[in-house]
C-alpha cells in the first residue's frame, strides 16, 4: 500500500452549497439526533474527520464518551436507545449504505415517519444526506482530523 499523500483542499467556493445545507439541518434538526447521525454515518464512512469533529462537537453538548461509542456501534448497544433514536440510526444505516430502491424499505420509512413525524423525517434525511456528503468531502480530500482545534486522543480515535 503506498502512503498518503496530501491533496489540495476544494475552493472556498465549492463548500458555498454544503454550508447551505448544514445551515438547512441545524435550523431543523434537534441536536441529539445530528450528533446519533453525524457520528453513524462518519463510523460507517469511516471519514476519520468528522468523526473526530462529531466526538468533540457531542463532548461539548454534554455526551459521554460511552454514548459516542455506542452511537457508533448501536448495533451491539441497542438497548441504549429510545425507539425513536433506534429508528433515526437504521434510517441513517440504510441511508448511508444505499444500493437501490430497496436500501431503504417502506417499513422502515413509516417508522420513522411514524416516530418523528412526516416533516421531521424529511429533515431528519436532509441531515443524514448532509453527513454523507461530508464525508465523502473528508475522505476524498484527505481532511487532517489533527488540523481541529479542541480535539482530543478520544476524538483522533486514539483512547
Amino acid at each position: 500500500m503506498s502512503p498518503m499523500t496530501n491533496r489540495k483542499p476544494l475552493p472556498k467556493v465549492a463548500y458555498a452549497p454544503m454550508l447551505g445545507l448544514e445551515a438547512f439541518v441545524r435550523a431543523r434538526v434537534n441536536k441529539d439526533y445530528s450528533h446519533l447521525v453525524q457520528l453513524r454515518a462518519s463510523a460507517l464512512n469511516q471519514c476519520v474527520y468528522c468523526l473526530a469533529m462529531h466526538r468533540r462537537d457531542a463532548r461539548k453538548d454534554g455526551w459521554s464518551k460511552e454514548r459516542i461509542a455506542h452511537v457508533e456501534d448501536w448495533t451491539e448497544h441497542r438497548e441504549a436507545f429510545s425507539d425513536t433514536e433506534i429508528a433515526a440510526l437504521e434510517l441513517t444505516d440504510a441511508v448511508t449504505r444505499i444500493n437501490g430502491e430497496e436500501s431503504v424499505p417502506d417499513q422502515l420509512w413509516n417508522r420513522v415517519e411514524t416516530l418523528h413525524g412526516e416533516k421531521d423525517a424529511r429533515n431528519l434525511l436532509m441531515a443524514i444526506v448532509t453527513i454523507n456528503a461530508w464525508n465523502r468531502i473528508g475522505i476524498t480530500t484527505r481532511l487532517d482530523p489533527g488540523s481541529l482545534s479542541g480535539v482530543d486522543a478520544f476524538d483522533l480515535g486514539e483512547a
